[in-house]
Formats: structure tokens, sequence, C-alpha cells
């Protein structure tokens, strides 16, 4: 083992080709913060002297290291955000022990073994752990190779559009470059939901390598017409109840995604906060969408924790909506607490009028319904969602199969205020929310 001690970034280029020069066959570096702070300098000294550099933090490789063997620090957050789960939860943190989580991953970049002095290479054994591991060994698409990905859209909303927005950054940020390495074809149903499969065939014909839907009917059309044909989901309350699998770990093989469930435990709670007497909420269901049945099934749950009813009224087209959201609001309730549905989002203008004829405070889930005329408005921030969907598309492209990754449900929430449309329904909204509040709409 041969030693060069560094006191700053800049002297590790320097350090590692007086290694070099003093016969180092490779370089190693454990987690050393000033090394990996100036990993391109060592890399590239080590590569002037033909000789690979590795280290125990996996993902330099991305940098140019030949491999890196170290902790999975992806599955060492999750399990921290676990216990902060369980604290949260109620349970003192002097009862749970302290574990060394140490989850092993490999990374590798075969491109490193390109004109390296002596013969290294790799096991077919270790290949497959670092393709299961870290799911791609390559930071950009194969060279010369431009990807045709075809996004799927049901209506074109305010959500959808903060998802697409965040597909978009996604592949930027990964260091793709539009229209080099990747080409996008949004293709919209318009909310007629028999285009759907006509979009799904016309994308395999096309010679589509990745269908990224945007909504649960889209989903279920990629589904059950693309089943060869690698999908990733997301502005989809949950994949399972959409039918593309059993549970997030156990799914259809040439499927994965970011579930985004609404917020409806923070909803309720929020709800609470800022009408203590809420004892009945009533709330517009479209029997025929798995998304909104789902929904329904979670707000009913969460309200339920707490002794508040839920009055459910079904609506079947957009034609209904008018008159259901008329008589919602004759049935007693305290607030509507309008839950995710394409039906509803497209005419929400309708329940909002029947709220404000009938001053009942309307809450909702999805970002667009803001300006349309809810109060208050507990969504998943759809972006990210977008974001998320993304880094799977980029994963999958690369060559990391979509059985071997489990759905990630979205977890981030944004908290939107409209005064004027709480004003117009006989709502006042409490300060403290206003001032919790990302976007606030109105004069208080």
């Amino acid at each position: 083992m041969l030693e060069a001690g560094v006191e700053n970034t800049a002297a590790v280029g320097e350090a590692v080709a007086s290694l070099v020069a003093r016969g180092a066959q490779a370089i190693w570096s454990p987690g050393d913060v000033t090394v990996l702070t100036a990993i391109d300098s060592a890399v590239a000294q080590a590569r002037a002297g033909r000789i690979p550099m590795f280290t125990n933090i996996p993902g330099s490789s991305e940098q140019g290291t030949l491999f890196d063997v170290g902790a999975n620090y992806l599955e060492v957050g999750r399990q921290a955000g676990l216990l902060a789960g369980r604290v949260l939860s109620g349970e003192d943190p002097a009862t749970i022990p302290v574990e060394n989580l140490v989850p092993e991953r490999v990374t590798i970049n075969e491109a490193a073994l390109d004109g390296l002095r002596d013969p290294w290479r790799f096991t077919e054994a270790l290949l497959r752990q670092a393709r299961a591991d870290s799911g791609a060994t390559r930071s950009r698409p194969p060279p010369g190779r431009r990807f045709q990905i075809d996004l799927l859209e049901y209506v074109e909303v305010q959500d959808v559009e903060d998802a697409e927005r965040g597909i978009r950054d996604g592949f930027r940020d990964a260091g793709w470059v539009d229209g080099r390495d990747f080409v996008i074809r949004k293709r919209i149903a318009q909310g007629d939901m028999p285009t759907l499969p006509a979009l799904v065939d016309a994308a395999i014909t096309e010679g589509t390598d990745l269908i990224m839907t945007l909504s649960t009917p889209t989903l279920q059309a990629a589904l059950a017409r693309g089943r060869d044909t690698p999908i990733i989901f997301t502005f989809c309350a949950s994949g399972v109840a959409a039918g593309a699998g059993t549970s997030n770990d156990d799914h259809l093989p040439n499927v994965t995604g970011v579930p985004s469930a609404s917020p409806y435990t923070e909803l309720v709670e929020l709800a609470r906060e800022a009408m203590p007497g809420l004892r009945r909420v009533g709330t517009l269901v479209v029997p025929s969408e798995a998304n909104s049945v789902f929904n329904t099934a979670q707000l009913v749950e969460e309200a339920g924790r707490y002794g508040i009813e839920v009055e459910q009224m079904a609506v079947n087209a957009v034609t209904e909506v008018s008159d259901a959201a008329i008589a919602l609001c004759g049935r007693d309730i305290d607030a509507i607490l309008q839950v995710g549905s394409n039906l509803t989002t497209s005419s929400f203008v309708t329940v909002a009028k029947a709220a404000r004829d009938a001053r009942v405070p309307l809450w909702s889930v999805l970002t667009g319904d803001l300006e349309k005329g809810a109060a208050v408005v507990m969504a998943r921030d759809y972006e990210d969602a977008g974001h998320q969907a993304a880094g799977l598309a980029v994963r999958v492209l690369e060559g990391e199969s979509p059985a071997t990754i489990p759905f990630q449900p979205l977890t981030t929430s944004r908290l939107l205020v409209n005064l004027d449309a709480a004003r117009a329904q006989g709502f006042r909204v409490p300060a403290a929310i206003v001032d919790r509040a990302e976007v606030v709409i109105g004069e208080p």
C-alpha cells in the first residue's frame, strides 16, 4: 500500500501523479471528502499513468473511476426515513436500537477499461450485480442513439403540465439533451376515453422506445395495448389500483413508476384545523374511474379516523356534475373535500359554482383547482413526480429492467389558498394556514 498525503483539493492531482511515478498499479480512495471533491483531477492523473482508480463511494464511476464498492445511500436514507416515521408516530427513540446499516452497492464504468496498462476485467456475475445495484453503468445514452419517448395524456390540466415540466427537467438534470439523446412525442386524448387505445397503438407502430403515462386511464390503456413496451407512469393515484401489479414491489415486468396518491391525511387534518367542528363532508365520486374510487376510499379512511362522515355523490358524465354538486351541497355537509378524478377536474368550475351558491367551503387535492374556485388545496407536487419519473425512464433506457424497479410513491406536497374563493363560500381561512401556504390568491 503506497500512500500520499494531501492538505487541500489543489494537491490531489499532484499526489496521485506521485503514486503513479512510484509504481502504483491502481489508485484507491476511501470516503475522503478532499479527494472526492477533486475526483476529476485524481482520475485524470491515474488515466495519464494508464492505471485505474476506484473508491468506496458509489457513483464516482460517473466521474471516471473504474468501479466503486460502498453503501447504497438511497437505501440508507429510506431506512432513516422509516425510523423518522416511527418516531413521529409516537415511538420512543430510546427504544429503537442504533443499527450499523451498510447495504452494499457496486457501480462499474466499463468505458474506463480502455487504455489501461494491465488487463483488468469484470466477471459476468459482478456486472450483473452492478446493473442490479445501480441500474446503469453510464451517465449518458449510448453514443449515436436517440430514444423515442411517447408521453400520453388524458386531459391537459395544470397538474399534468407540471408533471410534464418535471419530466423534461428530469432528463436535463440527468445530462440528457432533448433532440440529441431523446425526442418526446406528446399524445393527448382530450378527455375522450375511446381515443386512448389508438394513441397507444400509434406510439408502438411508430417505434416508441418508452411510453410515459400521465393519468390512470392512460396507464390502463398502455397496460392493455403495450404489453412488451417499457412503461413509466405518474400522475396516477395507485399503480396497483390501475392494474399494474399487486404491490409496489410486485408488478408487471414492463412497468414501473411514481404513484402520486393525494395527501388525504394532510387534507383532513388541515380541514379539522380550519373547521374545528367538522363532522360531515361531501365528495363527488366517479364509479367508472379507478383513481376516483381509490381516492374516495382513502378519504373515507382518513376522515373516519376523526369520526368524520363522508357523503358520496356518484357522477358518470360531465352533464351530471352540476346537478350532483348542487344535490351534494344540500345534504347538510360542512364542506366539500373533492377527491381527484379526471371527470371532476375537467368540470371543477361547475362544482365551485355550486359551493359558492350554497356557501359551502370547497377543498381540493389538485393544484389546477385553485384558480377554478377551490378555497384550499392540499396537493402533491406533480413537478417533483415528473422529475422522479424521468429518473426512472433514464434508468430503463440505459438498460435496467422495469421489473427490478419498485414503484416509488411521491411524498412531497403543496398547500395553496384562494382567499377570494373562500370569501365567496362564506369561509375564513385561518391566518396560520395562510402563513404556511406556498401560494396565496386574493386579498385577506
